[in-house]
């Protein structure tokens, strides 16, 4: 068994390099972004995740219209749909070469035993096993997830830390990570609007950054662009369903 997960890690790194070419044509709209765009927003992460790296920020190619009713209260039912693929992705290549490698990352986290412990690991460094244990009494009175609003999907493994009327930060621990991600939604021009993501993460010990270290290239090459094709694909397909139901 061990050399069959070995045979699929090596299987997995080789893709990277035959489809790395395939993102960089077909992958125009999903967008990667300097980590200052999101520093320079007012965001209560940055408050509260001070000890965390910021890995990664994206854009995704949606555009929502306010006239339209399409805020982030949308955005993220649109997200929070069930874990079925849009109907555009059964076609598309590089969704399932994404999709082969969360099933790989399952299987060799079951091997290894990566996903003993979810979400019940101290912060490493630290006593929390939350950031929102670091949250005020006023940020919690705030949440809208407190009040019953939107948050991570009840069947996920990322559960929510607070949620406002434009950003939401969700957090996954395990044996290897602490991981946050965090969904800003932000002005483009006049009255259309986007979301963002910033993803952090705090290594657990020798073995997470290891980890870390050697998904950075699966991460940005394969799984983000991957991600913001499929809510892209998502988007339009809700707010579509939407406008013709307003026609009829």
């Amino acid at each position: 068994m061990r050399q069959i997960s070995v045979f699929l890690c090596f299987l997995a790194m080789a893709l990277v390099g035959h489809v790395t070419n395939i993102y960089s044509a077909c992958d125009e709209d999903s967008k990667a972004l300097s980590k200052k765009m999101h520093l320079s927003y007012p965001w209560k992460v940055h408050d509260i995740a001070k000890d965390f790296e910021l890995l990664d920020v994206w854009e995704f190619p949606i555009m929502a219209n306010k006239t339209q009713n399409q805020d982030f209260s949308l955005f993220l039912r649109v997200i929070q749909q069930s874990s079925k693929p849009s109907a555009r992705s059964f076609f598309s290549i590089k969704f399932m070469i994404a999709r082969f490698l969360v099933i790989l990352r399952v299987f060799l986290g079951g091997i290894f035993g990566l996903d003993q412990n979810i979400n019940s690991l101290p912060i490493p460094g630290c006593d929390e096993t939350s950031l929102k244990d670091r949250l005020s009494v006023e940020d919690r009175n705030r949440s809208l997830a407190e009040s019953g609003g939107e948050g991570a999907p009840n069947d996920s493994i990322w559960r929510t830390v607070y949620l406002y009327e434009n950003e939401m930060l969700t957090e996954l621990s395990n044996n290897t990570v602490h991981a946050l991600m965090h969904f800003g939604w932000v002005q483009k021009f006049g009255k259309f609007f986007t979301a963002r993501l910033a993803v952090y993460a705090k290594p657990r010990g020798t073995l997470g950054e290891f980890y870390m270290r050697l998904i950075v290239p699966f991460r940005r090459a394969i799984i983000y662009p991957a991600l913001m094709q499929e809510i892209k694909n998502k988007w339009e397909e809700y707010t579509d369903s939407i406008n013709r139901t307003d026609q009829l």
